[in-house]
């Protein structure tokens, strides 16, 4: 049993006969046992209870379907319902209460004993080249967040990667998504886990070096980097609880840890960056979603950045990009609100060395009156954390998942709802042929800005590439190579300028002058009625010296030649997979990561079950043929 699952002990009656019922984990059950049958009785209780106002009819496709849910596994619901986006509102509900409204929902049992069976690497690792060409370290690979992979990095190219073959998949226990994009050192692949776990694998044969299990799920990318101070390579985290950490790297040991922000709603979504001896930690948080409790006093998060020394995790700063909350008012039923709030960051911020600078990215507020550090860049100085100066894109956005339930806007906690354009996606900092340095800012309302870094940002350019909405527009990432930035455009969505066409797919844009080069619409794969397929490019993409490498959400994963945007190679994702360590899985919707390149290898992640889309847990290793 997992030790991290709390409360469970008083329950192990009903776990045996739940066990019974199926061999393995996520197994689908398609006449249930009678055991899961009578638990999903009383779910079904519990759901229309507490559930069904928000699931039966929901009003925004962020609030997924009843029939969405029923994609997800048992373990991932209880699990969102524990320490996830809903663990506010699962506090109303006993273990037991959760388990049963996951039965009910998903038709499958609950499972509480690991099957993940990993297979140890013969011999352990004695050292780590982190200046290896092949090596992709962290969320983007590299600190200008370029998500660029040369030649001298990977041997992938136009004439090859036809040749690519399915080498081994990882299944991600527990879940019906795969978030946590893998980091490639000299050969092995550190990677987090929706289980907690970090993991050292080989890239060859995917044995494991060793695991560490953090105190709950590790989503974003880890990041490597030697201490000269203690002589070792380092991995650097951090988990949903806001918790950054950093591990031995040879061996998983902890060295130390540190809790950022205090604020019970704080999670770490955002990957971490490491510059020189500092680490620097995003705060993102989950009150967008808990104030669609009605008991909830909305709203007290503020966004916010720290800075800890690499070495002994002493925190060096904690910058709130807005004032505390105050006491604004009350709403319609009775409870207090407090402004400003909300402006989450949960994107990986970018150094600038050059100016001692980090960028980030931010969201929309929680209530109004909005702040004016929401939907903007902001510029940190790496030093003191003080902003430098911020550059906002939307303003006066206030949004919560109040607005998304069965009563609409009319939700006590629904702050007249703005367009929610978060800048989700990491800001780029560019150098460009000129010699001019630039930044690129992409938002969820489908604009891209060239910003100059010497003049407070100020806006050189800006383009529109879709109509944009909440869902994007530009969602997760873009990746630049040379004067070309290349941009993943989702548009699956209403809300933003519903007098544009929907422009799905992926965009060329000059960084020089910010005029499109080429657009390439989305490749339609979805069929007809395939509930929960969507063709939209809301994951990151990465490049080569003349590729483009992205995946949509209908699970298919293309490759785009740089100079015209044609389609040379795609794969389709939405398969059953057997694992190396034993956990079933299968592809779909491919989202928040995005391809890693290394030498002969492609890695990506499949599976994305949020906001209505196709579920999947896998990690796929592909390798030119020999």
């Amino acid at each position: 049993m997992r030790k991290s699952r709390s409360g469970l002990l008083s329950i192990l009656s009903l776990m045996a006969s739940l066990l019974a019922s199926a061999a393995v984990f996520g197994q689908a059950v398609g006449s249930p046992s009678t055991a899961v049958a009578a638990a999903a009785a009383e779910g079904e209780a519990v759901y229309n209870q507490y559930c069904a106002t928000c699931h039966a009819a929901p009003t925004d496709l962020r609030t997924p379907a009843r029939t969405a849910l029923a994609t997800f596994t048992s373990n991932s619901i209880y699990n969102t319902l524990t320490q996830g986006v809903m663990a506010p509102q699962g506090s109303a509900l006993s273990d037991t209460q959760k388990m049963q409204v996951a039965q009910y929902l998903t038709g499958r049992p609950y499972l509480a004993t690991r099957l993940e069976q990993l297979t140890r690497c013969a011999a352990p690792l004695t050292a780590l080249d982190l200046t290896a060409a092949g090596n992709w370290n962290g969320w983007a690979n590299g600190e200008r967040s370029a998500r660029h992979q040369p030649a001298s990095g990977t041997r992938i190219d136009a004439g090859n990667i036809g040749t690519l073959e399915l080498a081994w998949a990882f299944g991600m226990e527990e879940s019906s998504g795969s978030r946590a994009q893998p980091t490639i050192i000299d050969g092995v692949m550190f990677m987090g886990s929706s289980s907690g776990n970090v993991y050292a694998l080989d890239l060859a044969t995917g044995c494991a070096h060793w695991t560490f299990l953090a105190t709950t799920e590790v989503r974003g990318a880890v990041s490597l980097v030697h201490s000269d101070v203690l002589n070792k390579a380092l991995v650097v985290a951090a988990d949903n609880s806001n918790r950054v950490f950093v591990l031995d790297a040879l061996t998983g040991e902890k060295l130390w840890h540190a809790d950022v922000d205090s604020n019970p709603y704080a999670r770490s979504t955002g990957s971490v960056v490491v510059h020189g001896s500092k680490v620097f930690v995003p705060t993102s948080s989950i009150e967008v979603a808990v104030a669609g409790t009605l008991s909830h006093a909305c709203c007290s998060f503020r966004g916010n950045m720290a800075a800890y020394d690499l070495n002994t995790g002493e925190q060096l700063w904690h910058t709130y990009i807005m004032e505390e909350a105050q006491a604004v008012g009350t709403n319609s039923a009775g409870n207090t609100v407090f402004a400003p709030s909300g402006a989450p960051i949960w994107d990986a911020p970018t150094v600038d060395a050059k100016r001692n600078r980090l960028y980030a990215g931010t969201g929309q507020n929680y209530t109004r009156p909005a702040s004016a550090t929401s939907d903007s860049v902001i510029a940190f100085n790496m030093d003191t954390g003080e902003m430098d100066w911020v550059l906002q894109t939307t303003s006066n956005d206030a949004f919560t998942m109040a607005c998304t339930g069965g009563g609409g806007n009319s939700h006590p906690n629904c702050p007249d709802p703005g367009p929610d354009l978060d800048i989700g996606a990491p800001v780029l900092n560019v150098t460009l042929s000129t010699g001019k340095d630039i930044l690129v800012a992409g938002t969820k309302g489908g604009l891209v800005f060239g910003l100059d870094p010497d003049d407070n940002g100020k806006v050189l350019w800006q383009i529109r590439v879709g109509r944009g909405g909440p869902l994007g527009g530009v969602h997760w990432g873009m990746s630049f190579a040379g004067d070309i930035v290349y941009v993943p455009v989702s548009d699956r969505s209403t809300g933003g300028a519903e007098d544009m066409p929907r422009q799905p797919g992926l965009h060329a844009i000059d960084m020089k002058t910010g005029e499109r080069l080429w657009y390439a619409e989305v490749p339609q794969r979805c069929a007809v009625d395939q509930r929960a397929c969507l063709d939209a490019y809301s994951a990151p993409a990465s490049t080569t010296d003349d590729l483009v490498v992205t995946g949509s959400l209908s699970g298919y994963l293309f490759a785009h030649d740089q100079r015209t945007g044609a389609v040379v190679w795609e794969y389709n994702t939405l398969q059953d997979y057997a694992t190396v360590n034993k956990v079933p899985a299968k592809g779909g919707a491919i989202d928040s990561a995005g391809p890693v390149l290394s030498g002969d290898y492609m890695i990506v992640n499949s599976g994305y079950a949020s906001f209505g889309q196709l579920p999947g847990n896998s990690v796929l290793v592909f390798r030119l043929a020999r």
